[in-house]
């Protein structure tokens, strides 16, 4: 089961580490040192040509790997580029280094502390690495200066959920639905929200709403196959998870989810407690 952030998909199994394993701290620094706004000029004032803006959008079009090299020597060119080290925090994060996504968005906003996009990079870049509650407080601050993103909120509701605040989590999601009502990962999220705190129905329902929206990705559905399993209609869930995956693979997903379920600790093994 996952919730998706804005592109990669993020594991619940990450989403729900033990609130131990959570450290709460601060994110970047707010406000430039001396040494680094003498850097900020430095890099500002040497004579470098960075990519023109029509090569910039082309790029987006391309495989990830391509854009994360790209943006990758935009970024050791002019390591003062917002632009490049946002592009290439996400790209390093949809590519499975997002120790490596936090270290540039960390970087970067030493030089721009209040860039509401690098705020958003590295909340997300802490997210997918199941540290939701050290990232809130960056992603508030990008919720503050960007109140219309529905991207923000969206990760700020996946970072709640991750601290265990669900109810607050769901607040979330429904300020992104509200901004989008149509994006279909939102509409994932909340419905996982539900499923985590026992209620698979609710869940079911928002899922299959979901699927039928432009865009919706094969996450969705994995995610609405793992809800049935969860209520015992194993079959079916097998049935739709097929759609993406090997029928090896939806049956030993399947399995895991007996298991699951057959144990003790039944909802409570989902939730980490």
């Amino acid at each position: 089961m996952s919730l998706t952030v804005n592109g990669p998909i993020m594991r619940i199994s990450s989403l729900l580490l033990p609130l131990a394993a959570l450290a709460v701290t601060g994110c970047a620094t707010t406000a430039r040192t001396a040494d680094e706004q003498a850097l900020a000029v430095e890099l500002d004032s040497r004579s470098i040509v960075p990519a023109t803006s029509q090569e910039r959008t082309a790029i987006r079009s391309q495989d990830m790997l391509t854009q994360a090299t790209f943006w990758a020597e935009a970024h050791e060119l002019n390591p003062s580029d917002l632009e490049a080290a946002y592009e290439l925090s996400n790209a390093l994060r949809q590519l499975g280094n997002p120790q490596r996504a936090i270290e540039i968005a960390q970087q970067a906003l030493a030089l721009h502390p209040d860039s509401p996009q690098l705020l958003l990079a590295y909340g997300t870049a802490l997210t997918s690495t199941g540290r939701g509650t050290r990232a809130t407080e960056s992603l508030q601050r990008a919720a503050q200066a960007d109140p219309t993103n529905w991207r923000i909120l969206n990760t700020l509701g996946i970072a709640h959920e991750q601290g265990g605040q669900s109810e607050r989590a769901r607040e979330y999601f429904r300020q992104a639905l509200a901004l989008s009502p149509s994006e279909p990962s939102v509409m994932s999220n909340l419905a996982l929200s539900y499923a985590l705190s026992g209620e698979a129905e609710t869940a079911e329902r928002m899922l299959r709403e979901a699927m039928i929206r432009p865009g919706a990705e094969a996450a969705v559905r994995q995610n609405l196959a793992l809800v049935i399993a969860l209520q015992g209609r194993f079959d079916e869930a097998e049935e739709v998870a097929r759609y993406d995956v090997t029928p090896a693979m939806a049956q030993a997903n399947m399995a895991y989810v007996r298991a699951m379920l057959t144990s003790r600790r039944s909802y409570d093994s989902l939730r980490g407690d």
